[in-house]
């Protein structure tokens, strides 16, 4: 069985002038030790699908369908039992490094606290010194200098790098089976970016926990993942095998993401770009929802939208993969 079942997750939020839905049927199996890349551009519904499935969508916000983790239904929970999952089940790193320590405690406090969160839940007594301890080995673990000294500093005081790198040892005192990071690393400037995408890969392989990674970056997502999954408007365009993805992309949207990434051989002439933007979720399109940029599409695409179809090994919704 998966470790994480996404069936028919569909989310909706509620405006003024009534609703707007976001996600659109998504079906995903995450087993355990996968590395996925979540992929799209901005509006495609990544960092909807990432909240949705640790239940931190903002209040405004409905999510329907099922998300089981080792069988449990976690849409289906309570919210008073949902703290039970989020964090030792699953942990979510957030864009912003910023925003996600308390800016008037230490570091020390916050790491420590989620440890005592952990031993907790787990109905278990530790010694303080053996919690500083702990948490002394995982900033090592994730190659902060001098963590003793980092210890005792308050948020402000550290660069965006070393936060995050602290957000992620807090990840791993917690232990969780599953990890999504949301793009971490867009905050962060070129050099620091490398490290931390290495780290998360290295600690996902040490700690065996299943990764979620999003990213508006191919690039990024192919040194993290194993499996790519294509998100656009809402809905899985494709998803396979990294390599497959990369080296054969099937869906016209993935192929144009690939030729407008640049390889450093242009010597002349223009990079390409994919005509068009992306669709606004109040005015999505009949039909595909990539008609509207799409170089291939045909009558059937502007009429019917397409499934999500069997294509070589992986899944693309698109009429010219229907076998």
């Amino acid at each position: 069985m998966p470790q994480l079942e996404i069936r028919d997750l569909e989310v909706y939020y509620k405006v003024p002038f009534g609703t707007i839905k976001t996600l659109f049927g998504i079906q995903l199996d995450v087993e355990k030790g996968d590395s996925i890349g979540i992929v799209g551009e901005s509006g495609s519904g990544k960092s909807t699908l990432g909240l949705s499935i640790v239940r931190l969508l903002p209040p405004n916000a409905i999510a329907r369908g099922h998300i089981f983790f080792n069988g449990t239904d976690l849409l289906a929970l309570p919210a008073s039992k949902m703290k039970d999952y989020r964090g030792t089940g699953i942990f979510m790193i957030m864009q912003d490094p910023f925003n996600s320590l308390n800016p008037v405690k230490k570091v020390r406090e916050q790491l420590i606290e989620a440890l005592r969160i952990k031993y907790l839940r787990r109905n278990e007594r530790v010694p303080e010194e053996s919690l500083y301890d702990e948490v002394l080995k995982k900033l090592k673990d994730v190659k902060l200098p001098d963590p003793e000294t980092i210890m005792d500093r308050y948020p402000h005081q550290l660069s965006g790098g070393q936060i995050q790198r602290i957000v992620i040892a807090m990840g791993l005192l917690l232990e969780p089976s599953i990890l999504i990071a949301d793009e971490p690393t867009s905050a962060l400037d070129v050099s620091v970016q490398a490290q931390i995408i290495a780290l998360i890969k290295e600690l996902q392989d040490k700690y065996k926990m299943s990764l979620l990674f999003i990213t508006h970056d191919l690039s990024v997502a192919y040194a993290v993942s194993e499996k790519l999954l294509i998100l656009y408007g809402g809905r899985i365009l494709e998803f396979g095998n990294t390599e497959d993805v990369m080296n054969s992309p099937a869906h016209p949207y993935t192929e144009g993401l690939l030729k407008s990434f640049p390889r450093g051989n242009y010597r002349d002439g223009k990079l390409y770009t994919l005509q068009g933007a992306p669709p606004l979720f109040t005015d999505l399109p009949n039909g595909c929802v990539f008609n509207p940029r799409c170089p291939y599409a045909f009558d059937r695409c502007y009429q019917e939208e397409p499934g999500l179809y069997d294509y070589m090994g992986r899944k693309v919704r698109c009429f010219l993969r229907h076998e």
